[in-house]
């Protein structure tokens, strides 16, 4: 039964992690640019390893509520990943009109 609230729990952390990322790419996708979910390879990771270095350096701080901290770094990365990549994207959409407008 641990076994299975710790998957479901992991399934919950990364869901709040890379839900907006994915719903943004989604997004993009449906608009019509293709490239979009190629770049959740690099985003991806580097949101894993941002919310667990942020996690640990909390820890290592001394402060308190750890659940706590957790979450609130989730919720901080996983928010700042989905607009770094809404961000690119866009500049990626205007860089393609503007190839399109000129050919």
């Amino acid at each position: 039964m641990r076994l299975l609230i710790a998957a479901f729990a992991a399934l919950v952390f990364l869901g709040v992690l890379w839900g907006p990322a994915f719903a943004v790419a989604l997004r993009y996708w449906r608009r019509g640019d293709a490239r979009a979910f190629l770049q959740l390879r690099f985003l991806y990771p580097a949101q894993l390893i941002a919310t667990v270095s942020l996690a640990f350096l909390a820890d290592l701080l001394g402060l308190r509520n750890p659940a706590g901290l957790v979450v609130a770094c989730t919720v901080c990365v996983s928010a700042a990943g989905a607009g770094a990549l809404a961000l690119l994207l866009s500049f990626s959409m205007r860089s393609n009109r503007a190839r399109a407008d000129r050919a």
